[in-house]
Parts: structure tokens; sequence; C-alpha cells
């Protein structure tokens, strides 16, 4: 897998004021961004975890833990699956 570096110039005022060092800021951002991309559906839950630099477990319980759903089921999607698996069971 080939990647592209990106660059971004933040000032030391910055830094000291979010009291950590540029390292720490470029994963935050990188968390950050995986979590805007992932809630506005522009990545799906992998490839946000990966923009994370997170396995897929470990961005689910980042999700949880800000209250963000990792999974949109609605209740009409589970009354259909319902309905379809009752169907299968009485075929059986």
């Amino acid at each position: 897998m080939s990647t592209e570096t990106i660059t971004l110039e933040v000032s030391q005022d910055i830094l000291a004021a979010l009291k950590m060092g540029a390292a720490d800021l470029g994963q935050q951002l990188r968390v950050l961004a995986a979590i805007s991309f992932f809630q506005e559906k522009q990545l799906s839950l992998g490839k946000a975890a990966e923009l994370a630099g997170l396995n897929r477990l470990a961005f689910m319980d980042l999700l949880a833990r800000k209250g963000i759903v990792a999974f949109d089921y609605d209740e009409s999607a589970l009354q259909t699956d319902l309905a379809g698996l009752a169907e299968l069971v009485a075929h059986d």
C-alpha cells in the first residue's frame, strides 16, 4: 500500500495552548478526521479505523466512548429483518 505525507504547519503557541507535542497533535487530528469522515459516511468503519491508526474494535470502542453510533440500524430495518427471519424459520 502506498502512502502520502500531509504536512500541517502549527505554531508553537497552539501546541502550548493544547499542551501537546506535534506528534500527539498529529495523531489526535488523524482520529478526529477519521471520526468526522465516518460520521459523514465518507469512510467506512474499517477505513476510518485505518485512518485513525486503530483496529476496528478499538475504533468502535472510541466511537462508543464519544457517544457515536457505529451502526445505523433503525427500527424499520430491524422489523424487516425479523420478519425475514420468521419466514425462514416457518419454512424449516
